[in-house]
């Protein structure tokens, strides 16, 4: 998805190698994604699973985030 926009970033981390991030983010089994730091995909899904969890943690997002333009 990160080469479909420039809105999504990606980053994979090796956990053997940065265990202080492994621990942070619990990471008990590979693949684990983490969308925002708040939604978290453990396994590899199918492609429309795992967009339609991706965008779900756009929309917490969203929702969390006080409106900004507002006054």
């Amino acid at each position: 998805m990160a080469f479909a926009s420039p809105h999504i970033t990606a980053l994979a981390v090796d956990a053997t190698e940065f265990p202080d991030l492994a621990r942070r983010y619990r990471i008990t089994g590979v693949p684990k994604t983490i969308v925002n730091e708040a939604v978290e995909i453990l396994g590899a899904l199918p492609q429309d699973e795992f967009i339609a969890e991706a965008l779900s943690a756009v929309a917490e997002a969203r929702t969390e985030a006080p409106d900004s333009t507002s006054r």
